[in-house]
């Protein structure tokens, strides 16, 4: 099937494109709608490129002290960035997503608003012979036959170390710009919050009240290329050597990126060498978040297990006994 392809040089433009045909869809990098179309899942008959609208770009530090990204800046770039060098976690995950090749097309807004992914799902029209499933406007789920609703694992990298920084997405549209944390985008069932009229166009991480140390850890069958099976972000903010503020994330748990609320009160007040001692409560906390479920390339108890792995190598990396 053919489609159309418009290019928006302005968000008045877009705007306007989007007035006027109201079955439009934005796209950027690609590197996720891109393949989905191509395999039959889904068809658009128009498409906006947005990669000439220059205010989506940029890396800017705020006047409170806050850090906005540009929705269209490129994994490759924020990887490289030297002036990122304190978001330590957010270069780790913008320098494993997939290949060089697809971070250097991929930008950080389509890496946050990707599909949650299935292998019953992301499949040609060919494979997919069966009944079609929940995400497919099906009523059964292959994954997990027991389910009510759709159990496609989220496998975001970036998603998860930005929830850890409590960063805030912002959005326009015709009605004017809101923001919104990050983590309330992600609904059960892979759903997100997000207007069909409007687009992210930046991600603000909250200036930081302290010294702040983050790692962002992955475990995959191959080193390149592979989505994550389990996934853990952990951000520490310290004052006077102690611990005043700690947020871990785990990714690819499930339907989405899950925060272990309890951590926080298990760390709070101690050193990073107290932090350490604690290995054992941490990821016995943090793999309760993992989704029981078999995926489509590991059983449950290696989910479990890779999850401490990955919290393990987390937490010695943020407490500095484990320099990557």
């Amino acid at each position: 099937m053919s489609y159309q392809v418009f290019k928006a040089h302005s968000l008045a433009e877009l705007w306007q494109i989007f007035a006027d045909r109201p079955d439009a869809y934005p796209i950027a990098g690609g590197t996720d709608i891109i393949p989905r179309v191509n395999q039959g899942i889904e068809f658009h008959p128009l498409f906006v490129c947005l990669d000439e609208i220059l205010e989506l770009y940029g890396v800017v530090w705020l006047p409170d002290g806050s850090l906005q990204i540009g929705a269209l800046s490129k994994l490759v770039e924020l990887a490289e960035n030297k002036r990122l060098s304190e978001y330590h976690a957010l270069q780790q995950a913008c320098s494993r997503v997939a290949s060089p090749q697809i971070r250097n097309q991929a930008t950080i807004g389509g890496n946050v608003l990707q599909e949650n992914r299935c292998i019953y799902f992301n499949q040609s029209v060919s494979w997919r012979r069966e009944e079609p499933c929940f995400k497919l406007g099906g009523k059964r789920c292959y994954q997990y036959t027991r389910s009510p609703q759709c159990v496609a694992l989220f496998q975001s990298d970036v998603a998860p170390v930005l929830m850890s920084y409590h960063a805030v997405a912002c959005w326009q549209g015709p009605r004017g710009i809101r923001q919104t944390p990050l983590a309330e985008l992600y609904l059960d069932a892979g759903k997100k919050a997000k207007g069909t009229d409007e687009i992210l166009i930046a991600l603000v991480i909250p200036p930081i009240d302290g010294v702040m140390r983050s790692a962002y850890t992955r475990e995959t069958i191959r080193g390149s290329f592979d989505f994550p099976l389990i996934s853990c972000a952990m951000t520490f903010v310290e004052q006077d050597g102690r611990i005043t503020q700690a947020t871990v994330v785990i990714g690819s748990a499930g339907v989405k990126p899950q925060y272990v609320d309890d951590i926080k009160p298990l760390l709070q007040g101690k050193t990073p060498a107290e932090a350490v001692k604690l290995m054992e409560e941490v990821q016995t906390l943090a793999t309760k978040k993992i989704a029981p479920f078999r995926d489509s390339r590991v059983d449950a108890v290696t989910r479990k297990a890779l999850g401490k792995s990955a919290v393990k190598r987390a937490l010695l990396q943020v407490c500095g006994q484990d320099r990557q």
